[in-house]
């Protein structure tokens, strides 16, 4: 089964076999270097609502994000673990 990852600069997505947080490497669309996220990881971070974001938050890119609500307590380990044997 195929996993969605999303490149943390211009969101461009690409699909692995493989199930992991994120996979580093150079974006194909911006080329961006940088950790892409797994989309289930993308989807929590999207679900913090707008009022708990941190001043700057729309300007991170999308791996930045995830590292700050994990350091600000926006979002826990629990959040980010992928299902199904991850």
């Amino acid at each position: 089964m195929s996993e969605t990852y999303v490149c943390p600069y211009c969101e461009a997505a690409v699909d692995r076999d493989y199930r992991v947080q994120y996979v580093i490497r150079s974006c194909s669309e911006c080329g961006g270097h940088g950790r892409f996220v797994h989309s289930t990881v993308t989807a929590a971070l999207d679900s913090i609502p707008e009022e708990e974001r941190p001043d700057g938050w729309a300007a991170q890119p999308l791996d930045e994000r995830l590292l700050t609500a994990v350091r600000e307590g926006l979002l826990n380990a629990r959040d980010t673990q992928l299902r199904n044997g991850c």
